[in-house]
């Protein structure tokens, strides 16, 4: 007669312990990929028509800005900066990255760069920095039927803050910079990568490369 073969206590536990580092590793790829490397995000309202619509489901790329920072043109998504986010963003690094907390996420497009001035004047957006003091007036291709962009006012940005505004130029079509001023780096979440639904829309996002209207 054979004898039955015999997994010895010190084998089960070895084991047990294979499977547990196995799994455990397979969560924290999994911690790793939701917070640091994309996260999903569905579209609400149509403040970014027509580059977004609403229930639209998008892949948001965090590490970009891990290692980098937003440029003109980059569509993000971001912690809406009102009082009670703020405090929750500002209190510790676990909060900011991990804690939705009292915080609504945003989406927008990236207008203006840290020390740059934004002027908003007969319905063009313009920009002055160090490469054009005198400014330079942005060709916004994005925006529906050259919609005029609504609100004059001037803005100038601190080395850490950006003007970000809506696709949408429609009267009370979106909440930006226009309504709650600039927005710290330390809100933004990333940018959005790709339109995953609905199947139709699929694609990636491209940033536009403005024509400039002196």
């Amino acid at each position: 007669m054979a004898k039955e073969s015999k997994i010895s206590t010190e084998e089960t536990k070895s084991i047990a312990w294979q499977i547990v580092k196995t799994i455990g590793g397979l969560l924290l790829a999994l911690i790793i990929i939701r917070f640091y490397i994309f996260q999903p995000f569905t579209i609400d309202g149509s403040s970014m028509e027509p580059s977004f619509y609403d229930k639209e489901y998008v892949i948001v790329d965090e590490l970009s800005y891990v290692v980098g920072h937003p440029d003109r043109g980059d569509v993000v998504v971001f912690r809406h900066p009102e009082p009670a986010c703020n405090e929750h963003v500002a209190s510790n690094y676990f909060n900011r990255v991990f804690v939705q907390g009292p915080c609504a996420n945003y989406i927008k497009r990236v207008i203006g760069l840290p020390g740059e001035t934004v002027t908003i004047k007969d319905g063009k957006v313009s920009i002055k920095n160090e490469e054009n003091p005198s400014g330079m007036t942005l060709k916004e291709d994005y925006v529906l039927g050259n919609i005029p962009t609504l609100g004059n006012q001037t803005t100038s940005l601190s080395d850490d803050e950006y003007f970000v505004l809506g696709d949408n130029r429609g009267p009370n079509a979106s909440s930006d910079s226009r309504e709650w001023g600039p927005l710290t780096e330390d809100h933004i979440i990333g940018k959005a990568l790709v339109v995953l639904f609905p199947t139709e829309d699929f694609g990636f996002v491209k940033s536009p490369e403005y024509e400039i209207e002196n």
